[in-house]
């Protein structure tokens, strides 16, 4: 959320009066929780015992810095909320809260864990320690915050007081068990005798004899409003009828606060009474906007004159500027509205902040209004702000807000909402308003409506058509060109998403490029960082695995906080860094970084990177021995995007998880999955296509099918070729040899396999080859010669995987392949090594099936190029 967005009235603390009642017993045990350290000070009482006069006389008396927050119903929109957290603590440091607020810049909010393991991360670079108080936290009934606030708690947050009508729903036993919290209810903020005394000697100038103070304290029950309300009504009035009044009263104190109100109210001048009357729905004022609300000029002169009467207004900043009025007080007077009233208030409140820069009240008075038209104007102000700042949380409340209340939908906000809405993965939704925007187009004269409707084709995914989506997408961009940046930037994704369907990698890399350049010029980091991860796959599909590294690398080096920590959106760059990662047989590395780039994108709720971090993730798990894991995340892809609207992401799903068994040798299962309806590789064409299409011939290969797998293949071929992507060319190459060798062409084979290795040596695509098995590297070694280094690497990383097999006696094993090299036969390997002749028999028939051969000379021959022999 924007700074300017944010009221700065609520981080003031409330002034305290010159004239105020201490209250030394009070402040004798805030005192001492402050001495024991304790974490958390908890004020609970009902309204109008004093809760938040006594924390600011208490803290306008301490050495110790403080920072505060008043709170009220609208934040408990969590973004809203930590926005003003972190505008509150930067009061303490100015530079707190960094790394959180891009992390809050993501379209969707990010989980619990995440916020708190980031803010806990930076109050540790906050040296000084300070208070940290949240009045009215009753408002506050949201799970997130209430969950958020408890972590921090249980770990290094700041000493916290909070002011409350109720106690909050946190876990606070273990504090207690530890003497590590204060409490103070309504028991402990009763005032005493002498205190009631000193109140209304001090503020009323009444002076109460024994029985008569013993009334005021009995009918009050020592409520600081209650004792107010009294005051006001007995003050103008003889002793002895003001003892009769007290007299008279009796009942609970909501009775006893309306009839002192009533009696209050009408002791008033009428101008003051009409002046309350038409102020009550402000949550804050100052002289200005009640002037523009009442129409009465001199509304300053008015406040003045309440504050001096004390008719319930507390002052919210040092300057005496803003107001508010209490709450018992407000809801009182707000009783005696009609809607209409209360509307037109709105309205004219609205407008007010409006024309003064406070956007997000001036919204909210709108919508209060339920003035559709001042609230889409509101918003369309800042849309364009909130869309580049990535703040897509907020845009979308806001855009739904207006939704409800507005009859006739407006195309531009309509537009922003269906972009909210398709980044955020709600593509059901995002179509049915793109499926309206089609109907306000064909009335429009506005070429964004038009052109962002048309540009959204390629993400609706309510159609395989990918010619037309292209065709759309171009069209798209035609009409928004010459026009706002952001939007220019939207349709030059789509455009680039839509080349990439079609197979037309040059230009889709060329075009989310060209958003990453701008994008980083602007500062517009969501595009930034989201538009890197496509031009970091587009090049890997291109063979260009260094360079898609190194753009990754620089990216994440600017990205970084002043200790050296990745922002939180930056992390969505992980998931490219480990899918290039892994192609090197960078393993470990890899692992951690799709990991950490997954848990991201997911918190971060940039929805339509799902797919390739959890494809090489789930291979990664099953080649470093964590099966049954692998299996489980493939099925629960498989389930999740079963009914997915389109087909094409089912079915890359459905391959992940046929990966697995082929590799499991599990070949009647794939080829139930190939007569499956809808399972289908006629038309492959697009990006999207490669991993399923690979697997696909993968099956065909394992059904001994290969006349049908070499005219697929050569299909494809001729395709990448075309298109420069020769990453993607060097597994056709390696699945063609395969093909070519069982066909009885190893000639034709070793020459696939030759191309491939001079492709992937400099940009280091070893696991292409070693995915493809033993007998792929077979036929690699044989072309050796073109790159040693390369395929000696390639066997090194195989020998690590065949110890990873061994058993216990491995050792020995290595030892009969020394024997067996230097032609010793069973016997006398038996003899020299003082083990029967069935047990060196045992040894090698282990040693055939781990080196995967079947002849002596063969299992020599391979020990030797494996390195485990010389």
């Amino acid at each position: 959320m924007d700074k300017k967005f944010l009221l700065d009235t609520k981080l003031h603390m409330p002034s305290v009066r010159q004239n105020h009642i201490c209250r030394d017993i009070l402040n004798k045990k805030l005192d001492e929780g402050l001495d024991k350290e304790h974490k958390i000070i908890i004020v609970s009482a009902p309204a109008g015992y004093g809760k938040t006069t006594l924390i600011s006389g208490w803290l306008s008396r301490l050495d110790y810095k403080y920072t505060w927050l008043s709170l009220d119903e609208y934040d408990n929109d969590p973004l809203k909320f930590i926005s003003y957290l972190l505008a509150a603590v930067r009061k303490i440091n100015k530079r707190f809260g960094t790394m959180i607020e891009d992390l809050m810049a993501a379209p969707k909010l990010p989980g619990v864990e995440t916020v708190s393991l980031y803010m806990a991360r930076e109050l540790e670079q906050v040296q000084e320690p300070f208070i940290l108080v949240f009045d009215d936290y009753h408002v506050i009934n949201n799970a997130y915050i209430n969950e958020l606030l408890q972590k921090l708690l249980d770990s290094i947050a700041p000493r916290l007081v909070l002011i409350t009508r109720k106690e909050p729903s946190f876990a606070f036993s273990r504090w207690r068990v530890k003497d590590k919290i204060t409490e103070l209810d309504s028991t402990d903020l009763k005032f005493t005798s002498a205190e009631i005394s000193g109140f209304f000697s001090r503020y009323f100038n009444l002076v109460f004899d024994d029985d008569m103070l013993k009334i005021v304290e009995k009918q009050t029950e020592g409520w600081a409003a209650g004792m107010q309300l009294t005051g006001l009504s007995i003050k103008n009035m003889e002793k002895a009828r003001a003892k009769s009044f007290m007299k008279e009263f009796n009942g609970n104190h909501r009775f006893i606060a309306d009839y002192l109100m009533d009696e209050v109210l009408k002791s008033q001048e009428e101008q003051i009474r009409i002046f309350l009357n038409r102020t009550c729905t402000l949550k804050k004022f100052n002289g200005e906007l009640c002037e523009a609300v009442t129409g009465i000029k001199d509304s300053r002169k008015i406040i003045k004159q309440l504050e001096k009467d004390n008719l319930f207004i507390v002052p919210l900043d040092d300057t005496y500027t803003w107001y508010r009025y209490h709450h018992l007080f407000s809801e009182f007077l707000r009783m005696g509205l009609n809607e209409d009233r209360k509307a037109e208030m709105c309205r004219k409140a609205s407008l007010w902040c409006r024309e003064h820069g406070f956007t997000e009240a001036a919204l909210e008075y709108a919508l209060e209004a339920r003035d559709g038209e001042a609230a889409a104007i509101l918003v369309k102000d800042k849309a364009m702000e909130l869309f580049q700042k990535g703040e897509l949380k907020t845009l979308l409340s806001w855009l739904n807000s207006v939704s409800a209340i507005k009859k006739e939908k407006e195309g531009i906000l309509e537009v922003y909402r269906a972009w909210c809405l398709l980044i955020t993965g709600e593509i059901n939704e995002a179509n049915k308003v793109i499926d309206s925007l089609e109907h306000i187009e064909e009335s429009s004269n506005d070429p964004i409506i038009v052109g962002m409707a048309k540009a959204s084709a390629p993400f609706r995914y309510n159609s395989e058509d990918k010619e037309k989506a292209l065709k759309d997408a171009e069209e798209g961009l035609s009409f928004v060109k010459d026009k706002q940046e952001l939007f220019y930037y939207g349709a030059l994704i789509a455009l680039g998403h839509a080349n990439g369907l079609n197979g037309h990698t040059r230009k889709a890399e060329a075009l989310h490029a060209k958003v990453h350049e701008g994008a980083r010029r602007k500062g517009y980091r969501f595009l930034e960082v989201t538009s890197l991860h496509d031009v970091a796959f587009y090049l890997n599909c291109m063979g260009k695995r260094r360079e898609a590294l190194a753009v990754c690398e620089r990216t994440l080096e600017r990205l970084t906080d002043h200790g050296g920590n990745h922002l939180p959106m930056a992390k969505i760059v992980y998931l490219p860094v480990g899918m290039l990662l892994y192609c090197a047989n960078k393993l470990e590395e890899a692992q951690k970084y799709l990991e950490e780039g997954i848990a991201s994108y997911q918190e971060l709720g940039f929805a339509h990177l799902g797919g390739l971090g959890e494809w090489y993730l789930v291979l990664l798990l099953y080649s470093t021995g964590e099966k049954e894991k692998a299996f489980e995340m493939a099925y629960r892809l498989k389930a999740y995007y079963k009914d997915f609207i389109a087909h094409r992401i089912t079915v890359f799903f459905e391959a992940l998880e046929m990966e697995l068994f082929l590799r499991e040798g599990n070949i009647e299962r794939v080829s139930m999955w190939l007569k499956e309806p809808g399972i289908t590789f006629d038309k492959v064409s697009g990006i999207s296509d490669i991993n399923p299409y690979f697997t696909y011939i993968r099956v065909l290969i394992a059904q001994k099918d290969f006349l049908k797998a070499q005219t697929a293949l050569e299909e494809k071929e001729e395709l990448v070729r075309k298109e420069g992507r020769y990453g993607e060319l060097i597994t056709v190459l390696l699945l063609s040899a395969l093909v070519k060798k069982h066909l009885g062409t190893e000639a034709e084979a070793l020459d696939c396999v030759r191309e491939a290795v001079t492709i992937a040596a400099p940009e280091g695509y070893e696991r292409y080859f070693i995915d493809e098995g033993s007998e792929l590297l077979e036929l690699a070694y044989k072309v050796r010669d073109t790159a040693p280094e390369f395929i000696d690497k390639l066997f090194r990383k195989e020998t690590k995987k065949i110890y990873g097999r061994t058993d216990l006696l491995r050792k020995r094993e290595i030892e009969i392949l020394h024997l067996i090299a230097e032609g010793l036969s069973n016997d006398e390997i038996a003899e020299k090594l003082f083990i029967t002749t069935g047990t060196a028999k045992w040894h090698i028939n282990n040693i055939f099936s781990k080196l995967e051969v079947n002849k002596r000379t063969q299992a020599v021959d391979k020990a030797r190029r494996l390195n485990i022999i010389s």
